[in-house]
């Protein structure tokens, strides 16, 4: 198998060509589309990193790509690259398709954003086509904009399909939920560690034996496990050395050498991992709490405030190491 080149953004949902263990939902969601019974307005719930928004992009190039070149394949679940409605949405250029999501550095997905998809719907509402309307993230949705997307949920065409993405452990605001028909995804612990083979199989990717285990005994999101990998990967941390502290100290290393932000969640992924490793070898539980509180507000005020991303590391290095 050709060896996938790792970037950050390799693994965003958008970019996933190959759709791993959601045989059932997949074809339980084309046959009610063949037979009109597909509901206009849906939710995907379920735990982050289960690849929720990796289906729905799937499904939805599936009834796009239809009659075009390159068109889905059924049979494997893939997406062929050089289909035309898989370039044009991961460009985010498809007439037919558009997408509200919440921004790295935003705290929410703001009611400008949900404005911006009500114009594109009264733009092409005399359209015949099929629409996709994908909302991401939808716990980030403020008051505001859930008020202003319950008008268009409650009126929009039958040709335009609402999907909403939902991490179900932040509650979802009750008036959006009732109106949309709810799916709960949801895998065994065997069927997540099947994804998470696979995935790391297909991408090729190397990691610790011991790391991975320590990951895995925190992390039951395949999802979350990758992006952690793939993350250690891209930062070339020494494995003959996994221990956490070497880990996060190369991975905010790599962070502020390549001067991004988007890898901050996966470091507080790995950050909390070594705080509950710490707390099951000690019985100063109290002063690993508060540590971890310490850590917490460094990041939480960064994000808020943009403040000096050096400072911060420093801060949280101080935290963990001489903690």
């Amino acid at each position: 198998m050709k060896k996938k080149e790792i970037f950050s953004t390799d693994f965003l949902p958008n970019k996933q060509e190959k759709l791993f263990s959601y045989e059932q939902y997949f074809k339980l969601f084309t046959k009610l589309y063949k037979n009109n019974l597909l509901p206009n307005n849906i939710l995907l719930s379920g735990q982050p990193g289960l690849g929720k928004s990796t289906f729905a992009y799937h499904f939805i190039n599936s009834i796009l790509s239809n009659k075009e070149d390159y068109s889905y394949d059924f049979v494997n679940f893939t997406i062929n690259p050089l289909n035309r409605s898989f370039r044009l949405i991961k460009k985010q250029y498809h007439p037919n398709f558009y997408l509200i999501e919440n921004f790295a550095d935003k705290q929410s997905i703001s009611i400008k954003q949900v404005r911006d998809m009500i114009n594109y719907l009264n733009k092409t509402n005399y359209e015949k086509k099929i629409k996709f309307i994908l909302i991401d993230n939808a716990e980030y949705l403020n008051l505001h904009s859930v008020n202003a997307l319950l008008k268009i949920i409650e009126e929009h065409n039958l040709n335009t399909f609402v999907i909403i993405i939902h991490n179900s452990s932040i509650k979802l605001v009750e008036t959006l939920k009732s109106r949309c028909i709810e799916f709960k995804i949801f895998f065994s612990n065997q069927e997540k560690q099947k994804i998470l083979e696979n995935l790391l199989i297909y991408y090729d990717l190397k990691i610790d034996i011991n790391l991975l285990e320590k990951i895995k005994s925190f992390y039951d999101s395949p999802g979350i496990i990758l992006n952690l990998v793939k993350l250690i990967n891209e930062a070339a941390i020494d494995v003959s050395n996994p221990n956490l502290i070497n880990v996060i100290s190369n991975l905010m290393e790599f962070i502020l050498r390549n001067k991004n932000n988007t890898n901050l969640n996966l470091l507080q992924n790995t950050i909390e991992l070594f705080f509950f490793q710490e707390l099951k070898k000690t019985n100063n539980k109290s002063k690993i709490s508060l540590n971890y509180s310490k850590v917490l507000e460094s990041l939480n005020s960064f994000r808020k405030y943009n403040i000096d991303m050096n400072n911060t590391f420093y801060e949280i290095k101080e935290n963990i190491i001489h903690g």
